[in-house]
């Protein structure tokens, strides 16, 4: 079929960032606003913007998928308050760096520079301290949305302000967003990062707690048994001077990484690089705002190193109170199962779970393993999720590919309350994503 931007729809082979989902797809690549209405008010669709999510989030197979990447433009600045509106395809790295230019910035941005706006607010994404700077809704003034039936619509806390707050963690489902009214803050020229040694995560905790006030603060930690959480936090604070001396530039991470032909995160290439990051995380470095904000334009050899079986990043937030028993509890699964686990990361989180947000007062843990379907990694996943949810821990929809629809009821206590509140908005299920298939949203 054509590739022609606009009405036409290209046939497409597309896949999620971590390799678990792909479909043959139908895609739209509209590049005026008139396209956005082109197709019939019934016809199944979900958009898409950069497609750097974990799961499948922007496409399904039966699904048109509405690229939005022409949609691209930065509108309006108000370079006294702060205010810059951008279309939905717009990419976070390019908004970040136009905002940096001129002295302010998105304090929350995700960890993939080619996230889109739309994506950002879909996925209500988290930053690099979630405890002090929330989630991306808190930074979200207004938003312009297509509804296939209700056609075009303004949003905003004073402007039916209930599908503005389902845009947040809405994963597409109350309407195309097209644009969006954002609220930066004043910039740091610089970071100055610096590391804390921690012999496992319960120390991790204390030391993320302590320095919750940090504008950057997260932890890497080893995952293997008898190193069990061994790492360190990262913190970065505002650097006086600015000065960052001579620091290497790196390319924003592709949307889609090649992977290499063998698995590298094997026994010994996990155990050479936590060895690796170890070592190179201690150094104190003052480094380019920008640069701090993206840490992953550096990964790209990691991600390819997961090898065509791909990965899966089973991520949880848990209460503080039961944080510590759940630790307990997961050391000794990897103890028991032995699990290939080539990363974990950790963040502090205080704020308030709404929806299906990724939100809640606690410590947060990523754990990323090579081959998921492989039956040890699997049977790993599984009693992880089941001790998560033993503890009262909330997922990260948008990350772990790993989660079935039945598993959600026992996660989100107002699961049916909050399935309702997204599909109130396209009963039909008009907006519809290999994801929200799956987790039967």
């Amino acid at each position: 079929m054509s590739r022609k931007r606009g009405f036409a729809l290209a046939e497409t082979q597309l896949a999620s960032f971590d390799r678990s989902t792909t479909a043959r797809c139908h895609v739209q690549r509209p590049d005026r606003y008139r396209l956005l209405e082109a197709l019939p008010a019934d016809a199944r669709r979900i958009t898409r913007g950069s497609g750097v999510s974990f799961v499948g989030a922007s496409f399904a197979h039966d699904s048109v998928v509405q690229e939005m990447g022409a949609f691209d433009r930065l509108l309006e600045f108000d370079s006294a308050q702060g205010w810059l509106t951008v279309e939905a395809g717009a990419r976070i790295g390019d908004v970040t760096r136009f905002a940096l230019s001129r002295g302010w910035m998105l304090p929350v941005v995700p960890g993939h520079p080619r996230a889109s706006i739309g994506g950002c607010i879909a996925a209500d994404v988290h930053g690099k301290n979630p405890a002090r700077d929330g989630t991306f809704r808190q930074h979200v003034e207004s938003i312009e949305l297509f509804d296939p039936q209700a056609g075009w619509m303004q949003l905003g806390p004073n402007e039916d302000p209930d599908r503005f707050a389902a845009c947040f963690a809405g994963f597409g489902i109350p309407g195309l967003m097209v644009r969006a009214r954002l609220r930066l803050v004043p910039a740091a020229q610089a970071y100055s990062l610096r590391s804390i040694a921690v012999a496992n995560l319960i120390e991790a905790a204390d030391v993320l707690r302590s320095h919750a006030n940090a504008p950057l603060l997260y932890g890497w930690h080893d995952g293997r048994a008898g190193r069990f959480g061994r790492g360190v936090i990262r913190f970065g604070l505002e650097a006086k001077d600015g000065a960052t001396g001579k620091h290497r530039t790196h390319p924003d991470l592709p949307e889609s990484i090649a992977p290499w032909p063998i698995t590298a995160w094997n026994r010994i290439g996990i155990s050479i690089m936590n060895r690796w990051i170890r070592h190179r995380q201690f150094a104190a470095q003052q480094v380019p705002t920008a640069a701090a904000l993206f840490p992953l334009n550096e990964a790209r050899g990691y991600f390819a190193g997961f090898g065509k079986h791909g990965m899966n990043e089973a991520q949880w937030l848990l209460p503080h109170a039961s944080y510590a028993e759940f630790v307990s509890a997961l050391e000794a699964e990897v103890r028991r199962l032995r699990p290939r686990i080539s990363l974990i990361a950790s963040k502090l989180f205080e704020g308030q779970p709404t929806g299906f947000s990724f939100d809640g007062s606690g410590i947060a843990l990523a754990i990323q393993m090579p081959q998921p379907r492989q039956r040890e990694q699997a049977a790993f996943i599984e009693s992880l999720t089941e001790l998560a949810i033993l503890h009262g821990g909330r997922p990260n929809l948008i990350k772990d590919s790993s989660l079935e629809a039945a598993v959600l009821p026992r996660c989100f206590a107002d699961f049916d309350n909050a399935r309702h509140a997204l599909r109130r908005f396209d009963p039909a299920h008009v907006q519809e994503s290999a994801m929200t298939r799956r987790l039967g949203l």
